[in-house]
């Protein structure tokens, strides 16, 4: 598969799952207490906006495919990014239960954008990414906790 027709392939494999999630997500039942928001609203949001996602991606990957230049034949591919942020969303999982989901993400946020950064990453920006990590970290488990009232999972000694 040549590199330029990438993005218009993701994008239409996402675009396929997503129909199929905002179709599936119908056939949830509603209970007597979802009158304004119900259990469907939630799914129903992120397969709209996954498809709205995905049209852009195919939308941006047609324009990129025009603009191509031919792949050559010997370019040697790196996939040491995509095995690192693979590796650590499954530490993160792994972590969960361990460690907690307050740890655990701001291990793996702080993770994912060093390996997603500028690198070598400067310390000014390894800084302000494990700020970034603890803020968002602590945003997401007060939401859950005080706003959604859904429980986290929590380390032994925490």
């Amino acid at each position: 598969m040549e590199k330029k027709y990438k993005d218009i392939i993701v994008g239409s494999v996402l675009a396929v799952l997503s129909v199929a999630y905002l179709l599936l997500s119908f056939q949830i039942k509603l209970t007597n207490i979802d009158r304004v928001v119900g259990s469907r609203m939630f799914p129903q949001i992120c397969g709209t906006i996954i498809l709205i996602l995905s049209v852009c991606l195919i939308v941006g990957g047609v324009q990129k495919a025009k603009q191509a230049e031919p792949e050559k034949a010997g370019e040697k591919k790196n996939y040491t990014r995509t095995i690192l942020v693979l590796g650590s969303y499954a530490l993160y999982i792994f972590l969960m239960d361990k460690i907690g989901f307050t740890v655990s993400s701001i291990l793996y946020l702080f993770s994912q954008m060093v390996v997603m950064g500028k690198w070598p990453s400067s310390r000014k920006s390894m800084i302000l990414y494990l700020v970034i990590a603890v803020a968002v970290s602590a945003v997401i488990y007060v939401m859950f906790n005080n706003v959604f009232m859904l429980i986290l999972p929590k380390a032994g000694w925490f």
